[in-house]
């Protein structure tokens, strides 16, 4: 009977207890509503996303608006997008005052680009991959950032939601009709200004961002009209036929890489610094750079190069092939690859085997195709540089400095797939190629005999028949012992184009200029006055172009005698330099010492750090 009454009494105590406890919970639970129920959304939101972008959808209709920015500044999107897999893609894109509209199914691929006034069309054997869902996968999966989002865990999701309910604030608002769930970002946050508007009920969200740096409206709703709109008249078209897969595989991996760009131009990727060694060749770095060290055959050499950089290799190929290709196409009005396959033909005759061997020990081990290796090796030079020789009594000590300003295409992200090759082919010269990941030609580069070079590009685009510049600068450097032998195996070899060069020899010390193109091999020795470069310095060869030559010129005749390496950086600085510098280099050619700047997200190379690199130090680790 006494356990009895004792048990009676427990079961009062605990309902009072649980009582509480419910009347406790229920309170926070009206308190926290909103709270409560948005964070819910936002892991019902994060779940239906991971699973949608890692795996694809079978089919969906979704409208996107975005604006970005204040003034003459801003930028407007508007698209509307039908897909259903293996069968339909239609897109109505909007970008500022251009039209793009984009029809895929079964049979054909067709791209209408209103700027260019360009219809491009192609039938296709298979189908390409045209679902958003798994594109924004993969751009996601191939950022080290982002590369948790397609395959977030469950426990990441939970992470995620409660960080947002403990410090997220939540509001409902109703405009008409529609009710919004509200979550906005804290004030300590790096998005400040970040609100997320959620309809989830009817698929539509609303991103927005307003804060003292940025305006960021996005809205996308996944119930939006399907695209009927129609192609203009063909006749009232330029047409560009092609194969259909290749025009798939141009869309999906232009639009694959330009993802990846701006993903890394918010936040630059940074190797992992882990060495790791492949066959005669390894990767290492000096200051987070990248620095591969090979020997042996070219082959060889190719070989440790693609299985060593396949991730970065793949990266370039594809800015350098099929994002730059639609910017191409666009503006020239015929198919870029096609434009380069036959700039390919013609000088594939003047390429050395020896190169053609590199190039397919680079694809067998990359995996990417040796088309692909082959066009982008011989991607047309578009430079606009500058370079120096200084030598005895223009330096303070005597020594030869040889600058050189590398002015590119800063939107394509190849600053951030630098890479210092160090090598030593079987029967060649030891040298430092400063070059990108995938690339075996040079246009900046030295080599162990102390002769250093550079080029700058000119017009003549077309005049194919000839080696690529890029390997004939890699030529150079394989076999010249001295600045009269550089000279030769440029006078001699067939050239393509125009080009200038700066040659110079730490031995002697002594430099040249060098103008050319396939007919012409004309000579500018130190301090000797051209009608282009009409301001000579005694002991200096000054190559570039307008403002920036007489900028360069203005600053060496400032400092003529009391030039070190460190004055020597600082005459590429801007304006020398224009904004789109991709890198800076300073060779040392009597210590075989040089310094290095990258471009960086949005700045030229000479506002970034340099790094020194010793190749002596470097070409020992070859034999270790």
């Amino acid at each position: 009977m006494h356990y009895i009454t004792n048990f009676i009494f427990i079961m009062k105590r605990s309902s009072k207890i649980i009582l509480a406890v419910f009347v406790v919970l229920l309170v926070g639970f009206v308190i926290f509503q909103n709270r409560v129920s948005g964070t819910y959304k936002i892991y019902q939101l994060l779940t239906r996303t991971t699973t949608v972008i890692s795996e694809g959808s079978d089919n969906y209709n979704l409208h996107i608006s975005a604006g970005t920015g204040n003034g003459k500044d801003s930028d407007t999107l508007n698209a509307y997008i039908s897909y259903k897999k293996d069968s339909l893609f239609k897109a109505d894109i909007s970008f500022n005052n251009d039209k793009y509209l984009i029809l895929h199914n079964q049979d054909s691929t067709k791209v209408f680009i209103s700027k260019a006034e360009l219809l491009i069309s192609g039938k296709n054997n298979q189908q390409g991959n045209f679902d958003l869902a798994k594109l924004l996968g993969n751009i996601l999966s191939d950022y080290h950032n982002t590369a948790f989002i397609p395959s977030m865990s469950r426990a990441k999701r939970l992470e995620i939601a409660a960080w947002l309910f403990f410090n997220g604030n939540f509001e409902k608002l109703q405009i008409g009709e529609t009710k919004y769930h509200i979550i906005s970002l804290p004030e300590n946050n790096p998005l400040k200004g970040a609100e997320l508007w959620m309809n989830s009920g009817q698929n539509e969200y609303l991103f927005k961002l307003n804060n003292k740096d940025q305006k960021i409206d996005i809205y996308f709703s996944l119930i939006g009209p399907q695209v009927h709109k129609q192609l203009p008249p063909p006749t009232s078209l330029k047409r560009i036929v092609i194969d259909g897969n290749e025009l798939n595989t141009a869309i999906y991996r232009g639009a694959l890489r330009a993802g990846g760009i701006l993903l890394e131009n918010m936040e630059p990727p940074r190797p992992d610094g882990v060495d790791h060694k492949w066959g005669k060749g390894m990767l290492t770095y000096v200051n987070h750079n990248r620095v591969f060290i090979a020997k042996g055959t070219h082959r060889e050499i190719g070989e440790a190069h693609g299985a060593l950089l396949k991730k970065e290799i793949r990266k370039l190929v594809d800015a350098t092939l099929y994002t730059i290709n639609w910017v191409y196409t666009i503006e020239k009005g015929s198919w870029f690859l096609d434009d380069l396959r036959g700039a390919y033909e013609r000088e594939a005759p003047f390429i050395p085997e020896k190169y053609q061997k590199e190039m397919k020990g680079l694809a067998e081990t990359s995996g990417i195709s040796l088309e692909e290796i082959r066009l982008t090796n011989v991607f047309p030079a578009l430079f606009h540089c500058s370079g120096f020789a200084l030598f005895d009594s223009a330096t303070i000590d005597g020594k030869l400095y040889h600058g050189r300003i590398l002015d590119y295409i800063t939107e394509l992200g190849l600053q951030y797939y630098p890479v210092i090759q160090i090598l030593k082919p079987t029967g060649s010269y030891a040298f430092a190629n400063i070059s990108f990941a995938g690339f075996i030609g040079s246009v900046t580069g030295m080599n162990e005999k102390q002769v250093t070079f550079g080029e700058m590009g000119g017009r003549g685009e077309g005049d194919w028949d000839g080696m690529p510049m890029p390997l004939l600068m890699r030529e150079g450097m394989e076999r010249a012992n001295t600045l009269d032998e550089a000279l030769n195996i440029f006078k001699a070899t067939q050239r393509t184009c125009e080009y200038y060069y700066v040659i110079s020899d730490g031995k002697i010390p002594d430099g040249r200029g060098l103008a050319t193109t396939p007919d012409k091999f004309e000579i500018v020795k130190p301090g000797e006055f051209h009608p282009q470069l009409d301001e000579p310095v005694k002991d200096a060869v000054l190559m570039s172009a307008g403002d920036r030559y007489k900028k360069l010129a203005e600053r060496v005749k400032d400092q003529w005698g009391n030039i070190d390496a460190e004055k020597a950086i600082r005459l590429m600085d801007r304006p020398v330099a224009m904004k789109s510098a991709l890198h800076i280099v300073l060779f040392a050619p009597q210590t075989l010492e040089f310094w290095v700047a990258n471009a960086g997200s949005g700045t030229p190379a000479c506002n970034e750090p340099y790094t020194h690199y010793s190749m002596s130090e470097l070409l020992k680790l070859i034999d270790e």
